[in-house]
């Protein structure tokens, strides 16, 4: 009979987590988006190709739901994630050298948004709002940095934008890493 009242018990505790699982739950902790470096490949005398990027690229959120931004593992690059407009996002490598939503979005995280950054001008705002708190507009940007004094590896912020909304997004730093975020 105690065999069978574990069992039972067994069942009835599964039964919750495939509830609990298919239906989520209170404590959903949103979506991840990561930072990842896969290194760099070359060709003598042909190119150079950096191999840093969004993952996911697509990343579909829930209206209020939290998107967190953090590194795949260690890495010595610091990220954004920006909100720019469809048309804005660089699609050749001259683009990417001079990208003009970059310059003009994301410099309100370092110390002084009119000088080049690094060390002595380092990020020291993680999040910046453009429209109302959240991710819901062009020129809400994230940012994480592991070379910062503490280390900034992980970034969290709600989706705010109405559900409909698709809002595309890049690395201010690092350009060519761009993706798109569609609210439900």
């Amino acid at each position: 009979m105690r065999y069978l009242n574990w069992c039972f018990v067994l069942v009835l505790l599964g039964s919750s987590l495939f509830v609990a699982s298919a239906f989520g739950s209170s404590r959903d902790k949103g979506v991840v988006v990561k930072a990842k470096d896969a290194g760099v490949t070359m060709s003598p005398n042909k190119y150079i190709q950096d191999n840093m990027y969004f993952s996911p690229g697509t990343i579909e959120v829930k209206s209020g739901q939290t998107l967190t931004f953090e590194y795949e593992k260690k890495t010595m690059e610091p990220h954004t994630l920006t909100i720019v407009k469809q048309g804005d996002l660089p699609k050749t490598g001259a683009q990417v050298e001079n990208c003009s939503a970059c310059q003009k979005l994301a410099t309100g995280h370092l110390k002084n948004p009119k000088a080049e950054p690094g060390p002595s001008n380092p990020i020291v705002h993680w999040t910046l709002n453009k429209g109302k708190p959240g991710l819901d507009t062009v020129g809400d940007s994230i940012a994480i940095d592991s070379t910062a004094k503490p280390a900034h590896t992980k970034n969290s912020i709600k989706v705010t934008a109405k559900a409909g909304t698709t809002l595309y997004f890049l690395c201010a730093v690092h350009p060519w890493m761009q993706g798109k975020i569609v609210v439900k």
